[in-house]
């Protein structure tokens, strides 16, 4: 097991809550690796990503299964939970195996480091074990992104059903000036 220490504490553990908390979008947000991550790390790897436009498509869906489920009625809160939470599972531990994963892999390679500076003369079982850890950290950093991609997707369309409101497709204009606020394009 690692070890892992407060940022600027040095007898202080950190206790891993993402491990025993329940499986939530908030939790999900923390635990979830990076894009930009996961594309540098799929391109380094020749690995396929899924399309950019993952999420909305799983948001499309999601929402035409609703409209379709409710008929006109309005969805039991509960039904919508047994749409969202499986998959908001399924991507947390996604999460927490890519991040297993990742860490077996920097300890193989500390392994095969000190194995090499020792001047072991057996060093292809190990330099081997690193490099498939470092391809499985790969496939399931991948992995990982995908499984949150689709959370995502049908949290949106969830919680449109959840307030009452008609689903629209996601406008990446929308998501930018709720960031940024409005946008001042000039002439010219």
């Amino acid at each position: 097991m690692r070890i892992e220490m407060l940022p600027g504490m040095t007898n202080v553990v950190r206790f891993p809550v993402e491990r025993r908390a329940r499986p939530t979008l908030d939790l999900l947000r923390d635990i979830a690796p990076d894009v930009r991550e996961v594309l540098s790390i799929a391109e380094a790897f020749d690995l396929d990503v899924p399309a950019p436009d993952l999420r909305d498509r799983v948001d499309l869906e999601t929402a035409e299964h609703i409209l379709n489920m409710i008929a006109g009625v309005r969805m039991l809160p509960s039904a919508l939970d047994e749409l969202v939470n499986p998959t908001v599972a399924r991507a947390v531990d996604a999460c927490r195996a890519a991040h297993d994963v990742s860490v077996a892999a920097a300890d193989a390679q500390q392994v095969l480091l000190a194995a090499q500076i020792a001047g072991h003369f057996w060093l292809e079982p190990l330099r081997e074990r690193a490099q498939v850890l470092t391809l499985r950290t790969a496939e399931f950093l991948i992995n990982a992104h995908t499984r949150v991609e689709e959370a995502e997707g049908v949290a949106r369309a969830v919680g449109f059903a959840r307030r009452g409101e008609t689903w629209t497709p996601r406008s990446h204009r929308a998501d930018e000036e709720a960031l940024f606020g409005p946008v001042v394009r000039r002439a010219g």
